[in-house]
């Protein structure tokens, strides 16, 4: 096959073998990329489904705080000297205070009463003066009524702002509706923010109902109670709002708004409405501490609470305004291979190396059958020259009587030389389509050889050379089962070579003897000529291996009496090697011995 031929095959294959896998590399990080943003999704509406768990728990710590308080009665924030006992040491309440118009702080955390130790009183005095110095610092100073009942409006304009319909929240920003039902967008980010909303609104909602059935369940004669006169002259209370959370300079605070109803004595300029604040100065850090013992351990470890001054934000809580900062990034390690990819992969790899393979076998094949034909071609054109030489010198009287016996007997060689060459041919056909006949019988090695004796004799002493065969050792009358025709074959082939390459070789004899190993009788042919180099020993089995240029360099032949020789060996069970020696060389032919 031609240089340029070869080299086109071999581009076009290369060619096909980088575009399949320059596609299979896309494919691959195709997939790779999908099931690393799967991950990522699932990962994602995982962290969302736990931060919707760990905001209902802690709506639910914080709206049990903010129950707890509202459901004090008024009368509880004027108990300057009564004993104070509920809810005292709770680490998350600082201070109760009360203010009214006349701009004096009052607290039960101050009383003289039994039930409240003396240091509690003292750190209660202190508190109340720090409460004192936190609101003077404000923006309103000497006012402190007219700046709390400011921060109550706000935290009712804040909680007004919530949104507490889940099916209003189910409508986004751009007017796309959710689509809870779907579980595909659960990875979606949008999907995730507005579930958060829906969520929210169902906190809030949760809240709501459980202030009202709070407040529901406050006596009437408490929601009304009128104050000891010796400490409020009588003051009937009309109107008590809900608690509501708010920040107030850094500091977190429960405010609701009172409205007094005032005896005649005691009205100011005409009005006998008085209006004041109670509310509660929270411990925001032991707050945050008690909310995030809900979800640390096993919802979000890394979580923290933020303060949220103002706005709406789907992962505030709806109980204080806080903020959940969860400090957790979504990461997924590299997605694995999978098994169909991996499949795929070898399939492709398998199919390219089988491709480079075939076609190299055909190139082979190719190459060797186009020696084949030059090397016959030529093998032919030799003998047929000599044939028509001689014969036209023989007929026109050209040469002398006693030069026609030798005339003759190199006309006879040149037929038995084509005679073999088309032989081999025809075996080698017959082999190729699996057509070849066999006549198998169980005979001895002596047996075996002894008739071909005249044969192997005759071709060696056209090269001027010997034959030797021992049949007398023990091996050589075991039985075996063979083919005596393809023995013969074999065996002639061997013979030939030796006649062509070992003619000068010193002595120039061939040897054949019959040896035993591992239950196989083998019939070794060895020569005296120059031998086979170790690294040709495999090739000169294969068929076609001569080019023309070698058969004509060479000695006649085509390269095909030791290929088909082994194929007719290992047809018959046995097999046929070349063994490397100094001088000479070997071949041993083995065949099973015939079990008795």
């Amino acid at each position: 096959m031609r240089a340029s031929r070869g080299f086109c095959i071999w581009s076009a294959l290369t060619l096909c073998g980088v575009m399949v896998l320059g596609a299979m590399s896309w494919l691959t990080r195709s997939v790779l990329a999908s099931e690393r943003d799967r991950a990522m999704a699932e990962s994602r509406a995982d962290l969302e489904e736990r931060t919707r768990l760990a905001l209902w728990r802690m709506d639910a710590v914080g709206a049990a705080i903010l129950l707890g308080e509202n459901q004090r009665p008024p009368a509880f924030y004027a108990m300057e000297s009564d004993p104070f006992e509920p809810g005292y040491g709770d680490p998350v309440v600082k201070l109760h205070f009360e203010i009214r118009q006349d701009g004096r702080l009052r607290s039960p955390e101050v009383g003289m009463g039994s039930g409240l130790p003396p240091e509690a009183r003292a750190e209660g005095v202190g508190r109340l003066r720090d409460l004192q110095a936190l609101l003077s610092s404000n923006p309103v100073p000497g006012d402190e009524l007219k700046l709390l009942s400011c921060a109550v409006e706000i935290g009712e304009n804040a909680w007004q702002a919530v949104s507490k319909n889940a099916a209003e929240a189910k409508i986004t920003n751009n007017g796309l509706r959710m689509k809870q039902s779907a579980s595909s967008n659960r990875g979606d980010l949008s999907y995730q923010t507005n579930f958060n909303e829906v969520e929210k609104a169902q906190r809030a909602k949760a809240v709501g109902q459980s202030f009202e059935n709070g407040s529901n369940s406050i006596p009437q004669q408490q929601a009304i109670q009128v104050d000891r006169p010796q400490s409020t002259g009588g003051r009937v209370i009309g109107e008590i709002g809900p608690m509501r959370a708010v920040w107030i300079g850094g500091e977190l605070f429960l405010l609701r708004q009172l409205t007094s109803v005032l005896p005649e004595g005691q009205q100011k300029d005409g009005s006998s409405v008085e209006k004041g604040i109670q509310g509660v100065w929270l411990n925001a850090t032991e707050l945050r501490k008690r909310l995030l013992a809900e979800v640390v351990d096993d919802l979000l470890p890394r979580a923290s609470l933020a303060t949220l001054p103002g706005g709406s934000d789907p992962l505030a809580l709806v109980s204080f305004p806080l903020l959940l900062e969860r400090n957790e990034s979504i990461t997924t390690a590299a997605a694995p291979m999978s098994v169909p990819l991996l499949v795929g992969w070898a399939a492709v790899i398998v199919a390219l190396v089988t491709a480079s393979m075939l076609v190299r076998g055909v190139m082979r094949l190719s190459e060797r059958r186009a020696s084949f034909v030059s090397a016959v071609t030529h093998e032919l054109r030799t003998p047929l020259t000599t044939f028509r030489l001689y014969s036209d010198m023989l007929q026109s009287g050209a040469v002398k009587e006693e030069k026609r016996g030798t005339y003759l007997s190199v006309l006879s060689r040149e037929a038995d030389r084509l005679s073999h060459l088309v032989e081999n041919v025809l075996a080698f056909s017959q082999i190729e389509r699996g057509s070849a006949r066999s006549a198998v019988g169980v005979t001895t090695a002596a047996e075996l050889l002894e008739p071909m004796r005249e044969r192997f004799e005759s071709r060696l002493s056209t090269a001027g050379m010997s034959l030797a065969m021992d049949l007398t050792v023990d091996a050589a009358q075991r039985p075996m089962k063979v083919d005596a025709a393809a023995v013969e074959h074999i065996l002639f082939n061997l013979i030939d070579n030796a006649a062509k390459y070992a003619s000068s070789g010193q002595p120039p004899l061939v040897m054949i003897r019959i040896v035993r190993s591992d239950r196989r009788i083998g019939i070794e042919v060895a020569d005296h000529g120059p031998g086979i180099a170790p690294g040709e020993c495999r090739r000169i089995f294969q068929a076609f291996h001569k080019s023309a240029h070698e058969a004509a360099e060479t000695k006649p032949g085509v390269g095909l009496g030791l290929a088909l020789s082994r194929r007719l060996a290992r047809s018959l069970g046995g097999e046929l090697s070349c063994e490397s020696r100094e001088t000479g060389a070997c071949f041993l032919l083995s065949i099973p011995e015939e079990k008795p």
